[in-house]
């Protein structure tokens, strides 16, 4: 399976099924592109910026503000020179790209709620941190519990990360 196809399976689970190119959700792509921002944040924290510079760029990023026209064939291009510049770093870094993603892809998918064990331990979990309100979403092993209302660090509708939830393990160099 190629990556965007584990992206897009992952997506799917996650309750986010595949736009329909006839009819494009504007709102919902503005949405998960503003995300590339506040990862970009993070690579850049991790590369050693300045904290509260980095801070800044985020407030920048979500204070854009949308209402132009929109251009298919740029934002196509866009995404995939993301891509190619994520991708030739990786390759500049002498790093498997695709180890890396699937390192990566496997863990968010223990972010899900695999069993009645789990979801007992979850709730447990954010229960510990006054997360107390919250609902369930899907069927095991992809079940998601979210969050109903605005508790502290758990906005309503908040992704909640399972217990079982694992950080990524990338191959050693």
């Amino acid at each position: 399976m190629t990556n965007f196809q584990r992206v897009s399976q992952m997506n799917a689970a996650f309750g986010n099924e595949q736009g329909d190119r006839k009819s494009i959700g504007w709102d919902r792509i503005r949405s998960q592109c503003r995300n590339i921002g506040h990862e970009f944040a993070e690579l850049l924290l991790a590369l050693g910026a300045d904290s509260a510079q980095v801070k800044d760029l985020v407030a920048k990023i979500d204070a854009v503000q949308f209402g132009g026209s929109v251009n298919l064939e740029q934002v196509r291009d866009s995404l995939c020179d993301i891509h190619v510049f994520g991708y030739g770093a990786h390759h500049l870094m002498g790093i498997d790209a695709d180890r890396d993603m699937t390192g990566v892809i496997d863990a968010v998918m223990t972010r899900f709620v695999k069993d009645s064990a789990d979801r007992e331990a979850t709730v447990a979990k954010h229960a510990a941190k006054g997360v107390t309100d919250v609902y369930f979403v899907g069927e095991y092993p992809t079940m998601v519990m979210k969050s109903a209302s605005d508790q502290p660090d758990a906005p309503k509708g908040k992704f909640l990360k399972s217990a079982s939830y694992a950080e990524p393990v990338f191959y050693p160099v």
